[in-house]
């Protein structure tokens, strides 16, 4: 997901940007937003262990690198307000280009960036480097101020806390109220979600109805490649990884994936709809269902302009998970000052009331515990009719832990890459199997 974001409007998690849940919020929802939250732009100075200083005396120049422009353009305006002679130079690329760049630029001794984006696939990788990314206790946070299901993503694999969540990305599932209604005799997310057990049991049953009752004029899905991510992080989700370590468990835990999708496939379940044919399937009126994330509260608008009251959106049948979201790290230069400066722009983005209305604009979910518990949203959204930020607060609440690995990127882009070919070849699930585990151990020959 958010490598769709890299694609879609600005970046896989350009997700929330362009038509955006902060046009569709409602003034009198926003008003009775919590009023309190964790920090004002004022006290969130406290940086680095130093005498709070006036926010003008904060001077300096920092630099980030994104894929996400139309977010930042946002955020560096609003933190500016506050601190107007700390310089933000913004370096822009594309999605699919980040990895490489940053980690070239490390390996050859180029200049990296102060502050530095790790999107989930790739998140962590980006915690796996060695002596790379500030000790964050030293400039100002503390790691029990995150989220509980996040805890365990901020850390390094020596234990210390190096990434801030930008967002949480979680699983949804998206839906045609007017369609489901249709099909199911409601539109009542609870009712629909409440009728599977697991991932694996909602793809192919509701498939199921969707086919039958629709006389085959509904599809209960849209490609290969989303039903596989959600079937991968379910499974991830629990306990059936596909990798341990080092080591390679896609046969073990991963066939059942690729035999539910296969069956999918075979029984007319899957649109098969790709590239601008996915874009346009949101209003077409003949998908019913569209696994995701949450930040598609953002873009869901751009794409079904007449859509107003017509979406829906529940939590993964079987258990939630992450699906896309990003962290931001400080790289460690050498430089305390820099370093307290990335700090500050962090801390205002991610702490402060000021910056979570630009967060919750762009369909970011912070992992800051105590906006998460005292629900800091932009109110209703009312193209959905539904304070969405305050309902996966609420998901966000009851997840477990989740830990990212370094081997994750490579995985599931071979997983999905393989699911893609199942759609177009029609390549069986044993097969298939092979093929992903070959590809993956070709990618990295680190794993076993």
């Amino acid at each position: 997901m958010k490598k769709l974001l890299g694609t879609a409007i600005a970046g896989m998690m350009a997700l929330s940007l362009l038509a955006g849940c902060g046009n569709g919020k409602s003034p009198q929802a926003e008003s009775s937003a919590v009023s309190s939250p964790i920090a004002t732009a004022s006290s969130a100075a406290d940086v680095g262990g130093q005498t709070e200083k006036k926010p003008e005396d904060y001077k300096g120049e920092i630099t980030v690198w994104t894929w996400w422009k139309p977010y930042f353009d946002e955020s560096i305006a609003d933190f500016n307000k506050t601190y107007p002679n700390v310089k933000v130079n913004l370096t822009v690329m594309g999605w699919g280009d980040y990895v490489t760049k940053f980690e070239t630029a490390k390996a050859s001794g180029g200049e990296l960036p102060d502050v530095a984006m790790a999107e989930s696939y790739w998140w962590g990788r980006f915690l796996s480097y060695k002596n790379t990314f500030v000790d964050l206790t030293t400039v100002g946070f503390k790691k029990t101020d995150i989220a509980d299901a996040a805890s365990n993503a901020v850390v390094d694999p020596d234990g210390k806390f190096v990434a801030i969540p930008q967002g949480l990305g979680l699983g949804a599932i998206w839906y045609r109220k007017d369609l489901a209604k249709e099909v199911f005799g409601t539109d009542d997310p609870a009712a629909i979600a409440g009728k599977y057990a697991s991932m694996e049991d909602f793809i192919l049953n509701a498939g199921k109805e969707v086919k039958e009752k629709s006389g085959g004029k509904l599809t209960a899905f849209t490609n290969a490649t989303d039903v596989m991510e959600g079937l991968i992080a379910s499974q991830v989700s629990s306990g059936k990884s596909y990798v341990d370590g080092d080591t390679l468990k896609v046969k073990e835990n991963m066939t059942s994936a690729f035999q539910t999708l296969d069956k999918a496939l075979k029984e007319g379940y899957i649109a098969k709809v790709n590239g601008p044919a996915m874009d346009a399937a949101w209003a077409s009126g003949k998908v019913v269902f569209f696994p995701s994330a949450g930040w598609r509260e953002g873009t869901i608008p751009a794409n079904d302009k007449d859509g107003k009251g017509r979406w829906g959106v529940f939590a993964p049948p079987g258990g939630a998970y992450f699906r896309g979201g990003t962290a931001e790290l400080i790289v460690d230069k050498g430089d305390p000052e820099k370093a307290k400066l990335a700090a500050l722009f962090i801390k205002h983005r991610m702490f402060t009331e000021e910056g979570m209305k630009v967060n919750n604009k762009f369909g970011n979910l912070s992992a800051v515990k105590e906006i998460e518990q005292k629900k800091l949203t932009n109110g209703v959204n009312d193209y959905f009719g539904l304070d969405i930020t305050a309902y996966f607060y609420d998901v966000l609440s009851k997840m477990k832990p989740v830990k990212y690995g370094k081997h994750d990127s490579v995985i599931e882009d071979q997983l999905k890459a393989v699911a893609l070919d199942m759609e177009k070849s029609g390549l069986e699930p044993e097969k298939a199997v092979e093929k992903a585990i070959s590809a993956i151990k070709s990618k990295d020959d680190s794993i076993q």
